[in-house]
């Protein structure tokens, strides 16, 4: 065989073919080398020498949890209250059984306003509609108010269940660790109606950002009766909490 037949079939390749194959095989090697400069587990601990080895567990929980008591502050806002802003803040104390169960309590206070459509109703004026012989018929002028029902305090009883555990990665820079998980329990709801018992339910995801310290993010729903028109409606009231928490020992 003469070097020109060897040299053939090179010939006959696109230019623009051989400059894909070699700038592929430069993103290929610069992302292995960035994957294993920002992984928490080196990849030859994990596979050995072969590059292809599957993984059936790559890591186990990195934060643990269990009976370490969890203090924490909250504070967020209630989201279906049509003709109020409620502002809610309050303290979190929190102790798990297991890495995957665990149980809550939470006390919080409130902050009430007027919502805007709330002033735009009682910014509006009638002439009363008099009754039969009513000899101040056309003189009383009267506003528009809603029937509200605003919530002063609320106390929760939940139990805990996490059975998701992940990690993100940023940009190639830190790694996120975070829970995901479910609530569910009692809670008494303080209204302008009285106490109310609920049942609360709910969902949340945590942050850990160092071995005692996390974020957390949750949604709860409190169902409960009260009076509206006279007449007994049930009322799912909807909160967004963001808060801080700390695990002792």
């Amino acid at each position: 065989m003469t070097h020109q037949s060897v040299l053939r079939p090179f010939k006959k390749r696109s230019p623009i073919a051989v400059l894909m194959v070699v700038l592929g095989g430069f993103m290929t090697t610069g992302a292995r080398a960035e994957a294993e400069s920002t992984s928490d587990l080196k990849p030859s601990e994990i596979r050995g020498t072969s590059s292809k080895k599957p993984v059936s567990v790559l890591q186990n929980r990195f934060f643990l949890k269990h009976l370490r008591p969890e203090l924490g502050l909250i504070g967020g806002s209630l989201l279906n209250e049509a003709y109020t802003d409620t502002k809610s803040f309050g303290v979190r104390l929190g102790l798990f059984f297991s890495e995957w169960m665990g149980a809550e309590v939470q006390y919080s206070r409130t902050s009430v306003a007027d919502s805007a459509d709330r002033r735009a109703l009682n910014g509006m004026k009638f002439w009363k509609i008099p009754a039969a012989n009513d000899a101040t018929a056309g003189n009383e002028v009267v506003t528009v108010d809603p029937e509200v029902n605003p919530v002063h305090q609320m106390i929760d009883a939940s139990f805990i269940a996490a059975p998701f555990y992940g990690k993100l990665n940023l940009m190639n820079k830190l790694i996120v660790y975070s829970d995901l998980y479910l609530s569910a329990g009692i809670s008494q709801v303080g209204t302008d109606q009285g106490d109310k018992t609920a049942f609360s339910y709910g969902a949340g995801q945590r942050f850990y950002l160092y071995d005692a310290w996390s974020v957390r993010l949750d949604f709860r729903t409190r169902s409960y009766t009260e009076q509206r028109s006279g007449q007994e409606t049930r009322k799912n009231m909807v909160s967004f909490d963001l808060g801080a928490s700390y695990f002792f020992l």
